[in-house]
């Protein structure tokens, strides 16, 4: 079906009230809770609307139709919908705007963003002085916690200081433990009373997949990176209460920008992340489907957390599953952690010249194999090209039939470097290359930056374009909060970056949409709008086919509705 004629944008308007439990001119945006498919009929057509399907026509309809369980039973033209549904069916007239399906996040961070919202924030790029300054203000901010908590130092500004900064920040707190998150989530600060809660002295040797970061004297300095920080992190874990909040405050900013499906990235299940989870969904909270991630941590004992892993496996609900394993590979390019084939051209830290890996190659692949057999798939963390060819091997040697490794569809996140013989394997193993298109990660002058430490290599990274032209699936994610969350942002900036660009936004929306739910097992149930699938869908105020490229980030999600529930209604539905 070619595009409908653009329709004079009328308001738009629910006819049936229940929907929203207030006339046409409520102006209550936000959350709807506790809210349900229409009542006032078992049928709700979605009419005088723009609807870009996503279908594999890449078709547009004019309307769609779904029932009391939010299953779309019709789409096409308004005569062809209105046919098939019941006479008295409710109407959401969408005003001649554009409808897509909901937006489909693989990579987002969804607890930790609603409580990393409410930390004390410090600027990167500041002096000692300064942060000891800014962390004795946030202490006082926060008098009756049991735990100072921060964010936002670049790990460049402390690793090589003249002071230990161990030293600076017991000055600064010296009566509370302290955990400060840095700027790029790979390391956290700590103080004296920080590293003795999380049981960690100047013996103490360094964790797999991780360092304690010490000073030319061999003392610690307060700096944990990569797993290490994850002693600290369980030791100042928040309350279950906290938890939850965060993750209410989260799943409200993602119905604001339209997402429907997510997969939480973090899955720290030691920190209570899941149980928060699995709340929402009881207490009918729950405003997204999540195909969430359980963290493998790399220095417990294998037997028992492949036990634990068991145990906590579930894919039996629409609304909520933990069938994923989130396994780090190796950590970033920024503090010379990232895997790489040949060592980093000046290594930022001269004891791991080439990066290095969170788990032996052996035992990841192990993992990965035992993982796999109990029915997880994996969303493996890899950056550099030594770390996505440990990845792909992994996948390479489970011990299953092809055809039943590639329809697990295991992925990679970030893939910022690709050895250019590895670029092939993704689609010959059907593995998702999973991709964030963040301001900063695609800012040529970052890439500049980079090739202080890894030359030349520093212009191919994140090469989008050269894995989608190799009929892998990719799929676009926003790794909120570390990177920006709105969809369309990421869409705009995979078409407008300078080199590796996606080339159209028909192939940008499917990235956003149709290939995530293909990567996360539910392509059968969403990702586009066609007969048999769930409603989940949201109303643009402008088509963005008819808008410049670099203008897209400007459009505005007016409704989000996840099986035909509205969870968010942006309060300019009446006009």
């Amino acid at each position: 079906m070619k595009k409908p004629p653009r329709i004079h944008p009328t308001s738009i308007c629910l006819t049936a009230l229940v929907i929203f439990g207030a006339s046409c001119g409520s102006s209550g945006g936000g959350l709807a809770d506790g809210v349900e498919s229409p009542i006032a009929s078992s049928h709700t057509i979605v009419s005088n609307a723009a609807v870009y399907t996503v279908d594999a026509g890449r078709s547009w309809a004019e309307a769609f139709a779904y029932d009391k369980q939010g299953r779309i039973f019709a789409v096409g033209t308004e005569e062809e919908v209105r046919a098939a549904a019941d006479d008295d069916a409710t109407i959401l007239d969408a005003g001649g705007l554009m409808v897509l399906p909901g937006f489909q996040d693989a990579h987002v961070h969804v607890p930790e963003a609603g409580i990393n919202a409410s930390l004390c924030f410090m600027s990167s790029g500041e002096t000692l002085d300064t942060y000891e300054r800014l962390a004795r203000q946030c202490a006082e901010e926060q008098p009756d916690d049991e735990w100072v908590r921060a964010a936002g130092p670049s790990l460049y500004d402390l690793r090589n200081s003249s002071e230990n900064p161990l030293d600076v920040l017991d000055r600064a707190i010296p009566d509370r433990p302290a955990i400060i998150l840095d700027d790029l989530g790979h390391a956290v600060w700590t103080n004296s009373l920080g590293l003795a809660a999380a049981g960690i002295d100047d013996d103490s040797d360094d964790p797999q997949g991780g360092v304690f970061h010490r000073d030319a004297v061999g003392r610690l300095t307060g700096l944990l990176l990569e797993d290490a920080q994850q002693r600290l992190r369980n030791a100042a874990a928040a309350s279950d209460d906290v938890v939850y909040s965060g993750l209410l405050d989260a799943l409200d900013e993602l119905a604001r920008n339209g997402v429907t499906t997510v997969s939480d990235a973090g899955g720290y299940w030691a920190q209570g992340h899941p149980a928060a989870w699995e709340r929402a969904l009881r207490e009918d909270s729950l405003v997204v489907r999540a195909a969430n991630t359980l963290y493998l941590y790399p220095d417990l004992d294998p037997d028992t957390q492949l036990t634990e892993f068991e145990r906590r496996f579930s894919n039996d609900s629409d609304l909520l599953r933990f069938d994923t394993a989130k396994v780090y590979v190796d950590g970033i390019l920024d503090l010379g952690t990232a895997f790489l084939l040949e060592p980093y051209d000046t290594a930022p830290d001269e004891n791991y010249p080439s990066g290095f890996t969170y788990f032996e190659l052996d035992q990841l692949n192990s993992y990965v194999s035992q993982l796999h057999e109990i029915g997880y798939r994996i969303n493996f963390h890899a950056i550099g090209d030594a770390g996505v060819r440990a990845a792909l091997d992994a996948v390479a040697a489970i011990e299953d039939s092809a055809d039943s490794v590639a329809d697990r569809r295991h992925r990679l996140t970030h893939v910022y470097m690709v050895e250019e013989s590895d670029t092939a394997r993704f689609a010959e193993l059907g593995v998702v290359a999973d991709y964030q298109q963040s301001a900063d990660a695609i800012d040529p002058l970052y890439h500049e930056d980079l090739t202080q430490i890894i030359g030349n290599r520093a212009w191919d990274l994140l090469p989008t374009r050269r894995v989608l032209d190799a009929s892998a699936t990719v799929t676009l994610s926003s790794d909120w909060d570390a990177g920006p969350l709105p969809p369309l942002g990421t869409i705009q900036r995979s078409l407008t970056r300078e080199g590796n660009a996606v080339p159209n936004l028909e192939t940008a929306l499917e990235l956003a949409t149709i290939n995530t739910a293909y990567a996360l097992g539910h392509d059968d149930v969403t990702g586009s709008i066609e007969v048999g699938k769930f409603a989940d869908f949201v109303i643009l105020d402008q088509d963005i086919f008819e808008v410049e490229v670099d203008k897209i980030d400007e459009t505005e999600v007016l409704l989000t509705a996840v099986a035909g529930r509205v969870v968010y209604d942006a309060g300019s539905l009446s006009g």
